[in-house]
């Protein structure tokens, strides 16, 4: 990358606008959104909705300039970098033109997001770029509360794992730990309620799908879930001993 192009300067923000209820987004986050003139949102595909979108223009008190940015769904490490790479440099063009402009995640922006990787692309090659992160409230502080379900008390210790198709490291922390969050459920929902109910952990759980959005549900029985879909954007909280029935 030529010398020019690291030499550009600027801020970025990347901020975290909460789980989908544009009345999450923190005071700190609408400030910023309301100050900056250009609002980046990471999409999947290019025919995809950006969620992240949908919150900052609810969010926003007037018009904004959104740019979208691709991030495909895939594991290959080489093509996300690539994209990774294309998103950092439409950044650095922006902040050349306009000094400050903001990224927006859904969540926080440091609990499974796009925009850890982002960040990391932009230290590398464009280090003269300030970089201001803001916290976002979590899928999983959404989904507890609208569960009425307290994450930890106490001295109790909580681990908050994705959920892989081999289930790596579950088992062991639903043993040793008080609550357990499983994020990234997907399509693994099936395998996960097997493995609940084998450790009889099955009526200790908690599914709450879309968490601060429109379509939100709770599932409390999550025993009874056939359909396939209901662990796409969900999150399970399973508790090792339930103080009361919820």
């Amino acid at each position: 990358m030529c010398d020019d192009y690291k030499k550009i300067t600027g801020t970025l923000y990347g901020l975290g606008v909460g789980p989908g209820d544009p009345g999450l987004v923190t005071v700190r986050a609408k400030e910023i959104l309301d100050t900056v003139d250009t609002i980046f949102v990471p999409k999947a595909k290019d025919d995809g909705r950006s969620c992240a979108r949908s919150i900052a223009e609810a969010a926003v008190s007037k018009p904004k300039n959104f740019i979208e940015l691709i991030f495909p769904m895939t594991k290959d490490r080489k093509k996300l970098e690539s994209y990774w790479l294309s998103a950092a440099r439409r950044i650095a063009r922006e902040l050349k033109r306009e000094r400050q402009a903001a990224f927006v995640t859904i969540g926080d922006p440091f609990i499974y997001s796009t925009y850890i990787y982002l960040l990391e692309t932009l230290r590398k090659n464009f280090p003269n770029i300030e970089l201001k992160t803001i916290p976002g409230i979590s899928a999983f502080n959404a989904a507890a509360a609208s569960g009425g379900l307290p994450l930890v008390k106490g001295d109790e210790r909580m681990a908050i794992l994705p959920v892989t198709k081999d289930l790596k490291g579950l088992r062991k922390a639903l043993k040793e730990f008080d609550t357990v969050v499983l994020m990234k459920v997907g399509s693994k929902l099936g395998i996960i309620i097997r493995l609940l109910k084998e450790m009889k952990l099955i009526k200790n759980s908690v599914l709450v799908s879309h968490a601060g959005q429109a379509g939100e549900k709770i599932i409390r029985d999550i025993s009874s879930l056939k359909d396939k879909k209901s662990g796409y954007l969900s999150v399970i909280i399973v508790k090792r001993k339930m103080d009361n029935k919820i």
